[in-house]
């Protein structure tokens, strides 16, 4: 079994792109995916209402308040990436194990990729690319945010350039769906 990495910065095209591969047949952990399953876990949900009570209402994870915490504040994100980091990486262990007897390919879709050292187990990485306007654009209307919550966000990820420079393949998103197939055709090509 070979792991690929899929990464690049939010609204890059990440998820797009492992859904290309996903309706190609192949298997796909993504990260975004498995923290929303983490958000339902008991054990982690105890750990998030001792480092942040007040996101809790009734009992239930007021996740924009959440993000408003985090991303207004280095320190505060680190404490929470710290927390969801061990559940999330025994999720990303358990499908590999799961995978190990399998032949084939399993895409790691990560934002954090680099900056969480997983790309330590993927035999190469593909990093997804578009115009920073676009990405901006996608971004906002996709989560209905702000042009200062965009930036907010995109300034605590690593630079999209840096990722692309120390990936193993770039991948332009700016295109029909039809042609970010074609382009997914041609990395499995290389790829095997």
């Amino acid at each position: 079994m070979k792991i690929i990495g899929i990464t690049g910065a939010i609204g890059c095209g990440k998820t797009t792109l492992s859904t290309i591969f996903k309706n190609m047949g192949y298997e796909v952990f993504d990260a975004d995916q498995s923290v929303a399953l983490i958000y339902k876990n008991e054990n982690f949900l105890l750990q998030l209402k001792s480092i942040f009570p007040r996101v809790f209402k009734n009992n239930a994870v007021d996740k924009r308040l959440l993000r408003e915490i985090v991303f207004s504040n280095q320190k505060e994100l680190l404490k929470l990436e710290d927390l969801v980091e061990p559940f999330l990486q025994k999720l990303f262990i358990d499908k590999i194990n799961e995978m190990s007897k399998k032949q084939g390919i399993l895409f790691i879709d990560a934002v954090l990729l680099f900056e969480k050292g997983w790309n330590r187990f993927c035999e190469k990485v593909i990093c997804v690319t578009v115009d920073p306007n676009i990405q901006k654009q996608r971004v906002m209307k996709r989560d209905n945010i702000t042009e200062d919550d965009f930036y907010k966000i995109y300034h605590l990820q690593m630079n999209n350039g840096i990722k692309c420079q120390i990936s193993d393949i770039v991948v332009d998103t700016d295109c029909s769906l039809e042609v970010l197939e074609n382009k997914a055709r041609k990395i499995l090509k290389e790829l095997k």
